[in-house]
């Protein structure tokens, strides 16, 4: 509904009826003695209300007292309040442009400011509701379209990391412990840290759906490599390296299919999962923080299942064993952040890890 109607709050009649001569060709005019009256019919009407014209003062509530009603009940927003006055009283005016006046006309009245004042300010706050109708519906779109890519997102990663899967290289259960556990310490540390790490709901989302892709680049590694059931030789082991670039590869191949920061993370994630925080990793021998805090993530995450899960040269060592050996730097060292929010989401990560058991 067109908001077509200025409210007059004046308790003199006079000016009441100078006011509503300026407006009534080209809107509905009401008009009111007091703030009470003014406050009564914008209960009633508000949705109709182009604009109040507010005396300063008047009897039974006054204009500034009703102002500030109107600024709690978060009416000046929908509706712009001009004040009507005599005088201009420094400290008055900034309380009233506090409590959300948008303007003021003095008294005596001209008519040309007047008129010209109240039509600017009518347009403005129309056009600036029409711009906020179009962001919303903006916003609303691109929410919408956030969700499906979402849902292509994640589709794309478990079919990918199925193809990891049905080689026999993974297992569907340490996918889901990898993506559990990485979300699980990417909620924790932006608990924690915050301020240090940009973390939002939103990239912690991605952390976990992108980390089941950790290990995508061995399905480049050869058969005769990575099947091998005796001990690799050292250029062996160069080769079952390299997985970390040639998943990089294999993600660039599908960059045009994904969001910049969603191909960004699974790289990162992919490069860089088998670095140390003192640069004895692979394969660009980072240190510190300029390993991406997704890959320290989800690093920890690797190196702890790997400890609980049973693997061709030993038996899975149990969960206070794996902690221990983790936090004593017995598996690779890690920042002492990381290593904090493994701590503190302990019982968090084994209680999800035990549903997979065996």
């Amino acid at each position: 509904m067109a908001r077509n109607t200025i409210l007059i709050a004046d308790d003199d009649e006079e000016n009441r009826t100078f006011l509503k001569s300026l407006f009534q060709e080209d809107y509905t005019v009401a008009v009111t003695e007091n703030g009470r009256q003014a406050m009564e019919f914008l209960m009633q009407n508000h949705q109709d209300v182009a604009i109040l014209l507010l005396d300063m003062h008047m009897p039974v509530v006054d204009g500034r007292a009703l102002l500030k009603v109107l600024k709690v009940k978060g009416v000046t927003s929908r509706i712009p309040v001009v004040m009507m006055t005599t005088t201009l009283d420094t400290e008055l005016v900034k309380e009233c442009y506090a409590n959300g006046a948008v303007d003021f006309v003095m008294k005596p009245f001209t008519p040309e400011i007047v008129v010209g004042r109240v039509k600017n300010t009518i347009a403005l706050y129309h056009s600036s509701a029409q711009l906020k109708g179009i962001i919303a519906q903006q916003t609303a779109q691109i929410k919408e379209k956030n969700k499906e890519l979402k849902a292509f997102n994640d589709r794309l990663m478990e079919v990918m990391s199925s193809i990891v899967e049905f080689r026999n290289l993974e297992s569907n259960a340490h996918i889901k412990k990898i993506k559990g556990i990485s979300r699980i310490l990417a909620e924790t540390l932006s608990g924690i840290y915050g301020k240090e790490y940009n973390l939002p709901p939103e990239k912690v989302d991605i952390i976990e759906s992108a980390s089941a892709l950790h290990d995508i680049g061995m399905i480049a590694i050869p058969d005769s490599i990575l099947l091998k059931p005796g001990k690799l030789t050292a250029d062996e082991f160069e080769v079952v390296k390299s997985h970390t670039t040639r998943g990089c590869e294999i993600l660039e191949q599908i960059q045009e299919l994904q969001s910049k920061e969603y191909i960004k993370v699974s790289y990162d994630i992919c490069r860089h999962h088998h670095e140390k925080y003192d640069g004895s990793g692979y394969p660009d021998h980072l240190v510190g923080d300029a390993i991406p805090i997704e890959a320290q993530i989800v690093s920890i995450a690797d190196v702890y299942d790997s400890l609980i899960s049973d693997r061709a040269y030993r038996d899975a060592f149990d969960m206070d064993k794996a902690y221990s050996m983790i936090t004593g730097g017995e598996a690779g060292v890690f920042s002492e952040k990381i290593l904090d929010c493994f701590s503190r989401s302990r019982a968090q990560i084994e209680s999800y890890c035990s549903r997979y058991s065996g």
